[in-house]
């Protein structure tokens, strides 16, 4: 299951629970007051793999046109 961060719209509480993905909005309530004004926050996520990487992260000049626009679309996960 995921970690989801929230933020309580009455206390103004940040929060984070370990839920199911399918779990509604209107079911979450914050852990401070109870209420159920909560607003899910932009958060990234973590992996563990056994191999190192051996260059940093990615960036434009990695790209040789250097147009993100004509970068090619990711693909669907039924296209894979």
């Amino acid at each position: 299951m995921p970690l989801y961060e929230y933020h309580c719209q009455d206390c103004q509480k940040d929060f984070t629970l370990l839920q199911s993905a399918s779990v509604k909005k209107e079911e979450t309530r914050c852990d401070e007051c109870g209420s159920g004004n909560v607003e899910r926050k932009f958060s990234t996520f973590s992996s563990k793999t056994q191999r190192i990487s051996s260059s940093g992260p990615a960036t434009m000049n990695d790209y040789p046109n250097k147009n993100v626009f004509k970068l090619p679309l990711p693909k669907l996960r039924s296209e894979l």
